[in-house]
């Protein structure tokens, strides 16, 4: 019997060879010269290794002028309103919880007038301080430390006496925004009545608390200023006016008491017709410019950013640093003093009145990787975060930010990314923040694959992760990879398992229709499939950790010219992230 050979299938077993040596080649750390002599490093030229990388992530750390910045803990503070429980404790990694206050004063949609600070008692106005210290003091009965108390909606006695009207006629508010959503957004009816007011607030917490505990908290005047009517019903001119009284009130007291405000991104518009008969869009540049012109003191000024899942150029970070950031802190009157910061976030599904569906899959944890990069990179101090953790579980997001504390106080390095793969408009995004331990040879890498418009899970990315370093050519280092992706986490194991939860009601699955493939099987779910999710969560771990590998021998790569680079391959699945920690060996 003869047998016969193409030229084509001799090719392809060739290049199967080939791919198996690069295999062997990468993951036990030799050179060709190593493979044929033993356990020596010999030389390789870096650009020829792994040929089947789909993206290649590296980050030379011998040029001290690619250094940026250190990594900051920018997601240490909880938002929670005047309704947040203080037994909903946040993912906190070990630290004490902070809190920032929301509508501390009173001015409640409930109109519950017992509970505000400024009150009418028939024939005079009265303080109640203590409702504040009573809500104050919850957090600290249960350990968190407060970070900033948010000034906002008026008690309603600063209502009394205003003439409210049907339509617009440039003089009185308007009826229908007496009570908005979140309550009282009127400006109060006596603006001396208020200064005097707050001063009084701040004197009683002084002491209260005592002058040095009441510097180290913040204050914030207004909420979201320009989200009107919900957060304020008059017009930009008279929050101007209301924040430089609010703020000389403080500094009455407390002079060097950190103080700031809170609007809207730069490119907000504006529906909401006012009693003026006008519509306004974001305050913060015009604060900008005001506050230097009439020498008004800020120490902050933050946006929210609530990203929707469903909106790709919310989730494109270059776009939302170009059109809803920079044009407040590149602003020529910006205070270069000042922060700037976000005071409220969630990756969300679809707003509600008064709340809003998050995202609560492996989405979540990639986007917030991502997210995290465009912070570190622009100085944006701060992101204060609804709830990121329930019942022990860490959400998604949480478990991106496990992985980033530890690596607080490290060293960033500019990374460059080279696209392999072909051109396409829905690419996966593959990107990294690389880093260095001050102390030491310690290296940490956290990369993510995210995607703007397809969120369906596909097949992992090739991915090389390079580090060109110094050090000698026959040093060793140990590596491992901890990852997040949708193995685990809590409830897509649930899915995995249950696979009815995967498919519509219409295909006789538990699906149900026209909700979002990453809502919360509270909502995804039809009864059938939430009773059945119920039954089991209690089988799941709970999500604390990354998912890692055991520690792994590898050796360094050396260039015919000398450089030395750490080079390692790895596949990211879709909206997964992974922390790769290089340790040489004297230091594990």
């Amino acid at each position: 019997m003869k047998i016969q050979i193409s030229a084509n299938k001799v090719i392809v077993k060739i290049k199967m060879l080939m791919c198996i040596f690069t295999v062997l080649l990468l993951t036990t750390g030799c050179s060709y010269e190593a493979v044929n002599k033993g356990r020596g490093i010999g030389v390789i030229n870096v650009n020829s290794i792994n040929k089947g990388a789909d993206v290649i992530l590296s980050a030379d750390y011998t040029v001290d002028s690619t250094i940026n910045s250190q990594v900051y803990d920018f997601f240490d503070v909880a938002v929670r309103t005047h309704k947040g429980s203080p037994n909903s404790v946040p993912a906190t990694f070990g630290r004490r919880p902070k809190v920032n206050t929301v509508r501390m004063l009173g001015g409640w949609a409930s109109k519950n007038t017992e509970a505000d600070t400024y009150k009418w008692d028939g024939s005079k106005y009265v303080y109640d301080f203590t409702q504040a210290t009573k809500r104050i003091d919850k957090w600290l009965d249960k350990d968190w430390d407060i970070f900033q108390i948010v000034l906002d909606n008026p008690p309603w006695a600063f209502q009394n006496g205003l003439t409210l009207v049907d339509k617009p006629d440039g003089i009185h508010y308007l009826k229908k925004d007496a009570n908005a959503v979140y309550g009282n957004s009127l400006p109060p009816n006596d603006s001396d009545a208020w200064a005097r007011y707050i001063k009084a607030f701040m004197e009683h917490l002084v002491e209260h608390y005592g002058r040095d505990v009441v510097l180290s908290w913040r204050f914030r005047v207004g909420s979201e200023i320009d989200t009107r009517p919900q957060h304020w019903s008059a017009t930009r001119e008279e929050f101007f006016a209301h924040y430089q009284n609010t703020v000389k009130a403080v500094h009455a007291v407390l002079p060097n008491a950190k103080i700031g405000t809170h609007f809207r991104e730069a490119s907000f518009k504006g529906r909401y017709v006012d009693y003026t008969g006008n519509k306004e869009d974001s305050y913060a540049r015009h604060f900008v410019s005001w506050a230097k012109a009439h020498d008004v003191h800020y120490d902050f000024i933050a946006i929210s950013y609530y990203p929707h899942i469903t909106k790709p150029h919310e989730m494109d970070m270059e776009y939302v640093y170009q059109h809803d950031i920079a044009p407040i802190t590149t602003h020529p009157d910006w205070n270069e003093k000042a922060n700037f910061e976000i005071h409220e976030f969630k990756f969300i599904i679809k707003m509600k009145r008064g709340g809003f569906e998050s995202v609560q899959t492996s989405h979540s944890a990639s986007f917030f990787a991502m997210f995290a990069k465009m912070m570190l990179t622009h100085n944006i101090r701060d992101v204060y975060q609804w709830g990121n953790a329930t019942g022990g579980h860490y959400a998604p997001e949480a478990l991106t930010q496990l992985a980033l504390y530890s690596m607080l106080g490290n060293q960033i390095f500019d990374n460059q990314v080279s696209d392999i793969r072909p051109s396409n408009d829905d690419s996966n995004i593959i990107d990294g923040i690389f880093t260095k331990s001050t102390k030491g040879q310690d290296y940490d890498v956290l990369i993510y694959n995210f995607n703007r418009k397809d969120f369906t899970y596909r097949q992992p990315e090739n991915v090389d992760v390079r580090l060109k370093i110094n050090t000698p050519s026959k040093a060793s280092f140990k590596y491992r990879i901890g990852s997040i992706d949708q193995s685990n986490i809590a409830h897509q194991k649930f899915y995995q398992e249950f696979p009815l939860s995967l498919v519509d009601e219409s295909q006789g699955g538990w699906r149900k229709a026209g909700v979002h493939i990453t809502a919360s099987p509270m909502s995804l779910l039809n009864e059938q499939g939430v009773k059945v999710y119920l039954d089991n969560r209690h089988k799941y771990a709970k999500s604390q950790d990354l998912k890692w590998t055991e520690w792994q021998d590898h050796n360094i790569v050396v260039e015919p010219n000398g450089e030395t680079w750490v080079i390692l391959p790895t596949q990211l699945p879709s909206f997964a992230v992974q922390k790769i920690e290089v340790r040489f060996v004297e230091s594990i």
